[in-house]
């Protein structure tokens, strides 16, 4: 479903004058409308031409619950329309005016936004034709952007667990989240992945454990057993539960060393949280971050946020190299089968292998696969002297043969990244040794988010 957007042309309190000029307005923003409803729900009401008509378009705005609002200037406009309609949204407000010689559009455009800059209202002005990819990219990373603010504040986080073996940047505070963010973080005791397990109804089990025997390749050995992958099947089914009944929109499983060594490996459960399918068919992945990586997974929802949905995964830190341009980025669990093949979910699930782990006396397999190539943003929320930025950068995922993973881990899902970055900068800076990764390329709405939300904004491509 597309996501509704609000266009609102102002008027000119001058109406015969406007009248002069109606066939330009109403071209231009015929042209916006139809450029934006590629993407977006419009919501455009007639043009504004008094304060009391601004207040009612306001008030509309606020009804449908818009966030995302486009103020559109094709001509001269009355510049004190525009205070009533952007006050609607808490967010930045696009004004967006064309170069027509004949339209008065730049400097109707300019009036418009030095009375919201002297007021104080945060807005991005954007002039030109939306067909031209570059005024295109500059509407909608904005817009995208107030999605993933609105989004990320609509959401609630699940600590299951607490800080894994001593990774002190996997820790967060509930109460600066709250501030930043908007985000609702909750706690739950990893006891109630163990107990929910034990509940599960049999034929559920059994239903999902067939699914995952039919769809993944499952290699058994040493402590990796029928009875540790079910063990994995129902611990899955169990955080799935906990997600649904506490409205978790992301998760952090601690899961090492209490469930890992006394209980099962919780790879599985993780890799399918974070997937797109499971035996129930098709579902909205939930970014969930192993070693209860809290800032781990607050960058995970916000990368599947920008990416409308889509998976994003936790990885490590394996190896870089400025001369290659080359990261290699592999963890022991969190990564979605969907990786191995964004395009074909079933083929992605048969390159996703099930394997002895190379820790856990608990027993249960890892997840390994290799990511598929295409374009590719990766991200980091750090912390430097207890304030947030975002760190991040685009690069491409390259493929290479399964058998490179033995110079590393052969059980570890892993990712070749190839980007063009400043290494020696990210080396220095970087405050985690996670990062996180998203098809696609989001680094301006990275950034807008940044400028929404008031934190430092980091990018390392040069």
């Amino acid at each position: 479903m597309k996501k509704e957007i609000a266009v609102i042309n102002l008027g000119d309190c001058r109406l015969p004058f406007y009248e002069t000029r109606r066939n330009i307005a109403e071209s231009e923003t015929e042209k916006l409308i139809a450029g934006l409803e590629k993407k977006y729900s419009v919501y455009a009401p007639a043009p504004v031409f008094s304060i009391e008509e601004g207040l009612a378009v306001a008030d509309e705005i606020r009804r449908r619950l818009i966030t995302q609002v486009i103020i559109h200037i094709p001509i001269w406009c009355t510049p004190n329309f525009v205070f009533r309609i952007a006050s609607a949204t808490p967010y930045p407000v696009i004004l967006f005016g064309n170069t027509r010689k004949d339209s008065s559009s730049t400097v109707a455009l300019l009036a418009t936004g030095g009375l919201l800059s002297q007021v104080g209202k945060p807005h991005v002005r954007v002039i030109g034709d939306i067909e031209d990819p570059s005024v295109w990219e500059s509407v909608t990373s904005m817009l995208d952007a107030v999605a993933v603010a609105e989004g990320l504040k609509r959401s609630s986080y699940g600590m299951i667990g607490g800080r894994s073996i001593g990774i002190g940047t996997t820790v967060a505070d509930p109460t600066q989240w709250q501030n930043l963010f908007g985000v609702e973080f909750d706690h739950c005791d990893q006891y109630e992945i163990v107990w929910r397990a034990q509940q599960q109804e049999e034929a559920r089990v059994q239903r999902h454990l067939s699914w995952v025997k039919d769809h993944f390749s499952i290699f058994f050995s040493d402590l990796f057993t029928e009875a540790t992958l079910e063990k994995q099947v129902r611990s899955y089914l169990a955080l799935k539960d906990m997600a649904k009944e506490h409205c978790y929109d992301f998760m952090g499983v601690k899961c090492q060393p209490d469930m890992s060594d006394h209980f099962v490996l919780q790879c599985l459960g993780v890799s399918l949280l974070n997937n797109n399918m499971d035996a129930d068919g098709e579902k909205a992945p939930i970014p969930t971050s192993c070693e209860c990586d809290c800032d781990g997974a607050l960058t995970m929802r916000v990368l599947s946020l920008c990416a409308g949905g889509k998976p994003s995964c936790l990885v490590d830190i394996r190896y870089f190299s400025g001369e290659e341009k080359e990261f290699i980025l592999a963890n022991c669990g969190a990564m979605a089968p969907y990786y191995a093949d964004p395009e074909d979910p079933d083929h992605a699930l048969k390159e996703s292998y099930l394997l002895h782990h190379v820790f856990g006396e608990a027993g249960g397999g890892a997840v390994q696969m290799v990511g598929r190539k295409g374009p590719v943003t990766v991200a980091r929320f750090i912390r430097k002297d207890g304030k947030y930025l975002l760190t991040c950068f685009e690069g491409e995922m390259i493929e290479k043969p399964r058998e490179e993973l033995r110079k590393t881990n052969y059980s570890y899902p892993t990712q070749f990244i190839h980007a063009d970055i400043d290494y020696d900068a990210f080396f220095r800076t970087i405050n985690a040794n996670h990062l996180h990764t998203v098809y696609g390329k989001y680094a301006k709405v990275l950034k807008h988010f940044c400028g929404i939300t008031g934190i430092e904004y980091l990018c390392y491509n040069k």
